[in-house]
């Protein structure tokens, strides 16, 4: 039986003050689970090799990176990426909550990432609470 992400959590705390924009996702390097399934979770941050932001000709796909420094965003929620790209919810803006991440997600969320974070995205609060 395949898994199916279906209502995933959302990390995202106050839609009405916050800046989610739609863009294609995709992870060329990701592993299939034992059901061949390719998922990009919730608080994976994002990047790309020019702004997003400002390309709106479709031709931007964000993919994961570690580096806070260079996260042109997060990701709102789970998506499948087995069939490649997705459009997806990506945040920019608004407070996100790791209590809602999974824990390997979490887990990136060090001191010194968050830190990093202020600096590529300033409108960014991250808190942890249930």
């Amino acid at each position: 039986m395949k898994k199916k992400y279906f209502g995933s959590r959302d990390i995202l705390l106050d839609d009405y003050n916050a800046t989610a924009i739609a863009n294609m996702v995709d992870d060329t390097t990701a592993t299939a689970d034992a059901d061949g399934q390719k998922y990009l979770l919730g608080g994976t941050l994002l990047t790309a090799d020019k702004n997003f932001l400002t390309s709106n000709d479709g031709s931007v796909v964000l993919k994961p990176t570690t580096d806070a420094t260079k996260a042109q965003g997060i990701l709102r929620q789970d998506y499948n990426i087995a069939e490649g790209a997705v459009p997806a919810s990506v945040i920019v803006s608004g407070t996100i909550n790791l209590a809602r991440m999974d824990d390997k997600t979490k887990a990136i969320y060090t001191d010194d990432v968050i830190t990093a974070l202020k600096t590529s995205l300033p409108k960014l609060v991250i808190v942890n609470r249930n």
